[in-house]
């Protein structure tokens, strides 16, 4: 008798669960590529582009000078005093240094300036998942990206439809 319990205990626990699973409701997104083609991600990176290209292209002349330089020095060690060659070793250093600072600030300025142009994207974005969520009757979406997610069937990828609600967000605000 106690056997059949535990078995009809078991049964209901196993019945249980089975009903809460069924229930369950999960979807994927790649946040990512939400931000990268969506219409308000595009402009943000077409606005970094345009205030960065500047820089960027000072900074390729940059190496490219410094790339002419280590060329120099190359072809001129072999002719040049042990005095002469360490005054230009010492100068392609210090170009070198100067290089990397200004490139390191660059990246800096760049990372904030991405960030700044993100945060309201990202705000909506999270609105619009929650928003969607609750109106599809989700019980979890989740970025695969950062989750470590190694597979997911597509029928739980709701990347696109996230991205065509994040467009029309965007554009009604």
């Amino acid at each position: 008798m106690r056997l059949f319990f535990k078995m009809l205990l078991v049964g209901a626990i196993v019945f249980a669960a089975g009903t809460a699973w069924a229930q369950t409701k999960i979807g994927i997104v790649d946040m990512q590529a939400i931000i990268a083609e969506s219409v308000p991600g595009e402009q943000a990176m077409g606005e970094l582009r345009t205030r960065f290209e500047t820089m960027k292209e000072e900074l390729d002349k940059q190496n490219e000078a410094i790339t002419k330089l280590r060329d120099e020095l190359q072809r001129q060690s072999m002719v040049l005093s042990q005095e002469a060659k360490q005054d230009k070793e010492q100068e392609y250093r210090r170009v070198v240094r100067d290089f990397q600072e200004q490139f390191q600030a660059f990246q800096a300025k760049m990372r904030t300036e991405e960030d700044r142009l993100s945060e309201p994207i990202l705000e909506l974005l999270i609105k619009v998942i929650n928003d969607y969520g609750a109106r599809h009757n989700y019980s979890l979406i989740m970025d695969g990206t950062s989750a470590g997610l190694v597979y997911a069937d597509d029928a739980v990828v709701i990347t696109n439809a996230i991205k065509d609600e994040l467009n029309k967000a965007w554009q009604a605000r």
